[in-house]
């Protein structure tokens, strides 16, 4: 429906008759959950993607995380994990919750010219995180590789019907699903850019409001608490765009990798401190630009192949080994394998992937 302000209209009774172009049907809905205390909309639950095998049946984690090699609680670990949508602006910095996600993947955004996180919750709780921002065609791969849930602050039209309608996996579209921003979210100020956040204590709310609560599935990483031996790496320098810089500085004390953005050391505005890594992995993916217009400037959408397999380079205890990501089923992470096919091993604890295009120069020393 549109409205037409008649005195900025001539109507020209000459012109040729308009033909009239059916609408295209509304993607089927096959159930619908109401949402607690009526404060957001009911999610439609979509069919399928025929093209997509189903996931696994829920599985039964035990005590052990499988993202981190961690003990943990089991009445968390029988959750579905939360991948969220995380803003990496520079004005959005520091950001909320970071350092509480087992897995961060940072990654380029359209234009090329900063980066955004998508940070995911399992193991932990995460009691603020953001701010929240959009999703991009990447969050289509990397949500189900860990069978999680995801949460973004709208999308493209392109990217908003692929979540809503083509995939397996919940997704919280918070502009459309909580646009009061009161149920499973909130508001910090009113900038558009950094006010939107949330917290897991909504969130796991979220999924049961639509029945979406389930233990995953996952095969584990594997971990060792003694490093492989390999190449020296206790600095690595990632050429992302100018305003997103990324340095990894490894600590000897703490046996952690520090991180950095643009030469500043990048904190967890939540904690006060140094975001760091026990494993910081570089993926090196295919990045293809497509003809989806992601904003009002017409900047058109990157597609990130996360399937398949690429070069990568493992960093942990000081040490890089280089190998190969493979992530041949889309339901599974991607697993990492040194030179001679063997997997490598993580060590214990949180992991960031630096998602960069096959042609990055990363410098590590």
């Amino acid at each position: 429906m549109a409205w037409i302000i008649g005195r900025y209209v001539e109507v020209n009774e000459a012109a040729a008759q308009v033909k009239v172009v059916e609408a295209p049907p509304t993607p089927r809905a096959v159930a619908a959950v109401t949402a607690r205390g009526g404060g957001a909309p009911a999610r439609a639950v979509a069919p399928e993607n025929p093209s997509l095998p189903p996931p696994p049946p829920p599985g039964n984690p035990g005590s052990t995380n499988p993202l981190t090699g961690l003990a943990g609680d089991p009445a968390r670990l029988a959750r579905r994990p939360i991948a969220v949508v995380v803003n990496n602006s520079p004005v959005a910095r520091p950001q909320y919750g970071l350092s509480a996600a087992d897995v961060v993947y940072e990654y380029l955004m359209d234009g090329w010219y900063v980066t955004r996180f998508t940070a995911i919750f399992y193991g932990n709780e995460g009691e603020r995180i953001g701010p929240v921002r959009s999703a991009r065609l990447i969050n289509e791969q990397m949500t189900p590789q860990y069978q999680a849930a995801l949460v973004a602050s709208g999308a493209s039209d392109e990217v908003r019907y692929i979540l809503k309608y083509t995939v397996h996996f919940p997704y919280l579209d918070i502009d459309l699903d909580d646009p009061c921003n009161c149920t499973y979210s909130f508001t910090i100020g009113n900038h558009w850019e950094t006010r939107l956040q949330t917290q897991t204590a909504l969130l796991h709310p979220w999924l049961s409001d639509w029945g979406q609560e389930r233990a995953p599935n996952l095969n584990a990483w594997p971990h060792s608490e003694g490093p492989p031996g390999s190449t020296p790496a206790s600095q690595v320098h990632i050429p992302y765009p100018s305003n997103s810089v990324v340095g990894w500085r490894y600590d000897s004390g703490s046996g952690r990798y520090l991180r950095s953005v643009c030469g500043a050391p990048h904190v967890d505005a939540g904690t006060g401190q140094q975001l760091s890594a026990a494993n910081v992995i570089v993926l090196y993916a295919h990045h293809e630009l497509t003809d989806m217009v992601e904003d009002a400037l017409g900047t058109k959408g990157v597609r990130i192949v996360l399937r398949g397999s690429g070069p990568v380079k493992v960093l942990r205890d000081g040490v890089a080994i280089e190998g190969t990501w493979r992530a041949e089923d889309p339901n599974q992470p991607p697993h990492f394998f040194d030179a001679g096919g063997r997997e490598i091993p993580l060590k214990p604890g949180n992991t960031w992937v630096q998602v960069v295009p096959t042609n990055y120069n990363v410098h590590v020393e």
